[in-house]
């Protein structure tokens, strides 16, 4: 039996937004902050921010520039905020924990806005590590997705307003499976074996193999989890699992070393600029959804300035240019009809379903509903010790 790949992400330009999800550490979603705590009355400077996000979020020059001559953030530099923005969150443990510790022992902290994924948000918000949003310093407010509003641990996007966000689904390719793959049992098919890649994150493979056991990962139990859990286990150990993969899934399908993988709908859309023949499938019991979201760290001392750079990328013009680059589900309202009017590839891309799923597409869609703490920290020391055994 050959050992399973483990592929951490890697930087280089054009790097995926998700570089490595090794999502190790404990997260309680149980737990809410008081969205009624009062606010420090200063609001910090205007014109000063310091912003840290995942590598290739923004538009960018071949050298990773953000403030190259066209570039979306021009134009606030040229209303005079001075923005230090930093492409280095590589993940939700390693780079959190840079936002963690300075969130904790550091005041201020080293950066305004962090932008960590959305179960890492609600341990800050729970945790009382971020600032509530300048809300009337940011008018643009009134244009996130009201599909972003409803989340129980900050109800309305008090304490965050979301960046990207992304569907884990099924990537293939018809000419190696030699037929449509339309489920995630297709990944336990042994006729693939050895080439088929598995998500790193446990909440996104863990979630995709609930689904296929007609278990529902937003309303998760700790023994649905570990059914889900148990079949990777398995899968991993019979030899199935070819590859454990973060945003590396890509390069591998390319090569031909898998034939199908769990796959995030960015990276895909990606791929298939050099290989539109690479299928994205949502599977019929449905796929993952995930958001990475913008998060004032608490002890901020540039909140307003914070708060300008959110309303500047909540306008819808601003936002279109974001999502032409990054090709991930765009968070702002207006956005569709920006690009529809835009002509030539930015109008294709209104019509892309993966960008902008129907009804019927979100009705599919789940978001990991999270567990009490200790549940979870169980869960992901399980998956990190099978990664680290396979």
């Amino acid at each position: 039996m050959t050992a399973p790949l483990i592929i951490p992400g890697r930087g280089g330009p054009r790097m995926s937004r998700r570089g490595f999800l090794a999502a190790m550490g404990a997260v309680g979603l149980s737990a809410c902050s008081d969205l009624g705590a009062d606010r420090s009355p200063d609001l910090g400077g205007d014109s000063s921010l310091r912003v840290l996000n995942w590598p290739d979020y923004i538009d960018a020059d071949d050298d990773g520039d953000v403030y190259y001559s066209g570039g979306t953030l021009d134009g606030l530099v040229a209303e005079g905020l001075t923005v230090d923005y930093v492409a280095g969150y590589e993940d939700n443990v390693g780079g959190f924990q840079i936002v963690l510790d300075e969130a904790v022992d550091v005041s201020p902290p080293g950066f305004d806005i962090v932008v960590p994924t959305n179960w890492r948000a609600a341990q800050m918000i729970a945790n009382g590590w971020a600032e509530p949003l300048p809300i009337e310093l940011i008018p643009n407010h009134v244009n996130i997705d009201p599909a972003f509003l409803t989340n129980a641990w900050d109800r309305g996007c008090r304490y965050q307003m979301p960046w990207q966000a992304g569907i884990t689904g099924i990537a293939y390719d018809p000419a190696l499976t030699e037929r449509p793959l339309t489920s995630v049992n297709d990944l336990f098919d042994p006729a693939f074996a050895g080439r088929v890649g598995f998500i790193g994150e446990m909440r996104e493979a863990v979630g995709l193999v609930m689904l296929a056991n007609g278990d529902d990962p937003s309303r998760p139990t700790r023994s649905a989890a570990e059914a889900g859990l148990d079949r990777i286990v398995e899968a991993a150990g019979t030899g199935q699992v070819g590859a454990f993969t973060f945003n590396e899934f890509a390069p591998l399908l390319a090569e031909g070393r898998l034939v199908a993988a769990m796959a995030w709908s960015g990276d895909v859309a990606l791929l298939q600029n050099e290989r539109p023949d690479i299928e994205f499938v949502i599977p019929d019991e449905g796929a993952i959804q995930w958001f990475d979201t913008m998060v004032i760290p608490a002890g901020s001392a540039n909140i307003a300035a914070a708060g300008r750079f959110m309303d500047y990328v909540y306008d819808p013009a601003n936002a279109a240019r974001i999502t032409e680059w990054v090709q991930y589900i765009s968070p702002v309202m207006g956005v569709r009809q920006v690009l529809a009017g835009s002509g030539g590839d930015a109008t294709a891309l209104a019509d892309n379903p993966v960008l902008f799923p129907d009804d019927e597409t979100r009705n599919r869609l789940f978001t990991w509903g999270g567990l009490p703490e200790a549940d979870e920290q169980a869960l992901d020391d399980a998956y990190a010790a099978l990664i680290e055994q396979s």
